[in-house]
């Protein structure tokens, strides 16, 4: 999905609509939409997994005065659609398309709010002379905005712009100081000065007389402490009711859906309930790694087979390294977590048999999964930052960057992005600031991309019930110490999960989805990433000071030092300057 606002007369405007599609069409192969009329475009290119004869896009209202293309699915679109109904609204289709359009009709940008799912859309609104582009709550569907002066263009993908003979590629450097704080660079912006994420929850307005924009917050969470004397059986009730609607509403679907299983609690839990409530059996598909302890595919099975479903098993080589590039091409930004690799293979693996998977996504943001989260026991919150930076101590900048670099950037502006998200939710206890944090940051900026990105690479829509917003509001209102006590993660998910999954699959211990890249940057991809670190092109950036990089990586290959994870964000920062320079 794409579009844009642009009056010049010398703009190439056939070249660049065809240009768009081209880059968009792994996105929606299916077929592609246009409207174009007085300098105002919008693009759609679909995947058809709701009413596939009748979703044809855009969607344009009876007076032709509202035009809409969407990214993305309304997973409540029936029960809007009932309600319209009984209000006397005509329906022409069965798609959930047409519904955000009468929804509009009715409603007006209060539809926002009453949408619930995954997706970026964008009305065009004759009547009221503007632009409306819209996202979901969490973010799982993305929407970038590229604007210079009187230039404004939209895209489910950053490369799309790239087609635009006048686009603006300056870098944002401070961006890339943040991609070395964060793994990722932090949302609203991104690694180009002028293109930003529509940011989730958030719907903007474009008035097309003067360009002007005006963001408003349709959602979020509320500022206000948990609930007090609530029971743990309250709260397996109340995630059982939520998780279990989260799934039916998923199944909406006119295409057949299978699975991503990890062997982890998030993928068997939403398997494994699939299976129990509805009878639905899911065909499963699950990588692993020749490194045990890397592996989980045999947990997967273990899944698969008490569920009764059918597992479907990839085992992966250290020549998938040869993708680096093709994923971060998809990425669209530099991103320092490799498993978007093993991710972009398994999305292949299960592409050639469905167009729709459930997956495990928003468990570990929701429930608190990850064991970085324990350092927030010991810490204030400002410790508890530094504890989880890709580069824990400011000073290492003044050793890695150049001289020039630094003067370039603030180092305190990660820091004041943390403390901005945190102070949202200033109520609440330390385990949900944090849990916040990452439900804003991390997730659009991070982990959700993996499945968009990875998944649409090979025109396979991803949906994850774990993501259903009403969930993280359940779990925003509970104390934290329901989800991360000593020693335990996750820990009113795993009681709740054995409702419908064996005790040791509940609580055995969580695997991190990686690569085993660090002990390859010592062995058999050693002469990959010397090159690499010693290009010209790295040193030609002037970002980083060559003498101090190698010291970091000879005390990596020599076991000194564990650099596994800074070594990953610099090569992967210099792969992406490399596919984007090849296409500008």
């Amino acid at each position: 999905m794409a579009g844009f606002i642009n009056k010049n007369k010398n703009f190439d405007k056939k070249k660049y609509i065809e240009d768009t599609l081209n880059k968009l069409n792994h996105r929606g192969p299916d077929e592609h939409g246009v409207f174009d009329e007085n300098g105002i475009c919008l693009l759609n290119t679909r995947l058809s997994i709701i009413d596939v004869a009748g979703g044809h896009q855009p969607f344009v209202s009876d007076d032709k005065n509202i035009i809409v293309v969407q990214n993305g699915e309304i997973y409540n679109f029936v029960e809007i659609k009932e309600a319209l109904e009984k209000d006397g609204v005509r329906f022409d289709t069965n798609s959930d398309t047409e519904v955000i359009l009468r929804s509009y009709e009715k409603y007006g940008v209060e539809c926002f709010a009453k949408f619930n799912g995954m997706f970026a859309i964008i009305i065009f609104d004759k009547n009221n002379n503007k632009l409306i582009l819209g996202r979901d709550r969490l973010g799982v569907k993305p929407l970038y905005i590229y604007q210079r002066g009187e230039d404004i263009h939209f895209s489910s993908e950053i490369k799309s712009f790239l087609s635009y003979t006048n686009f603006d590629n300056s870098i944002d450097k401070q961006s890339i100081h943040n991609y070395m704080k964060f793994n990722y660079v932090p949302i609203p912006d991104t690694i180009y000065k002028y293109v930003k994420h529509v940011e989730p929850a958030c719907f903007y307005e474009i008035d097309i007389n003067d360009f002007s924009l005006r963001k408003t917050r349709y959602w979020k969470i509320e500022n206000t402490k948990e609930m007090e004397d609530v029971s743990e059986e309250h709260i397996f009730t109340e995630i059982d009711k939520t998780l279990t609607n989260a799934i039916k509403i998923r199944l909406r679907s006119d295409v057949g859906i299978g699975a991503f299983l990890s062997g982890g609690l998030d993928s068997s839990l939403v398997c494994a309930m699939t299976k129990d409530n509805f009878d639905v059996s899911l065909d499963t598909y699950s990588i692993g790694f020749e490194e045990k302890r890397f592996d989980e595919s045999m947990w997967a099975k273990q899944v698969a087979d008490y569920c009764g479903l059918n597992n479907n098993a990839h085992i992966l080589q250290s020549d998938i390294i040869d993708l680096w590039g093709e994923t971060t091409w998809h990425n669209d930004q530099p991103h320092g977590d490799i498993s978007f690799i093993p991710t972009y293979i398994l999305a292949e693996f299960a592409a050639k048999d469905y167009k729709l998977v459930f997956t495990g996504d928003g468990g570990d943001e929701a429930f608190a999964g990850y064991e970085k989260y324990f350092s927030v026991f010991d810490n204030d919150l400002n410790t508890y930052f530094d504890s989880i930076s890709l580069i824990k101590d400011d000073n290492i900048f003044n050793h890695l960057y150049t001289d020039a670099f630094k003067k370039e950037i603030d180092y305190s502006v990660p820091l004041k992005i943390f403390n901005s998200i945190t102070d949202e939710v200033s109520e609440k206890d330390d385990v949900n600031k944090i849990l916040h944090f990452d439900t804003r940051q991390l997730l659009p900026g991070n982990n959700l991309v993996k499945p968009d990105k990875m998944a649409m690479a090979h025109s396979l829509e991803t949906r994850s019930p774990l993501l259903d917003y009403r969930l993280f509001e359940l779990m925003q209102s509970v104390h934290g110490s329901f989800k991360l006590r000593e020693n335990e993660t996750k820990y009113i998910l795993k009681k709740f999960s054995l409702k419908y999954l064996p005790k040791d699959v509940v609580y055995r211990k969580k695997q991190m989805f990686t690569v085993p890249v660090g002990e390859w940057f010592k062995t058999k991809l050693k002469s990959y990433v010397v090159n690499i670190i010693n290009s010209d092109s790295l040193k030609s950036r002037k970002i980083f000071n060559p003498v101090y990089l190698n010291m970091m990586l000879d005390d990596h290959i020599n076991n000194k030092k564990d650099y596994t994870r800074e070594l990953r964000a610099i090569v992967n920062l210099e792969i992406w300057f490399r596919k984007f320079e090849e296409t500008n």
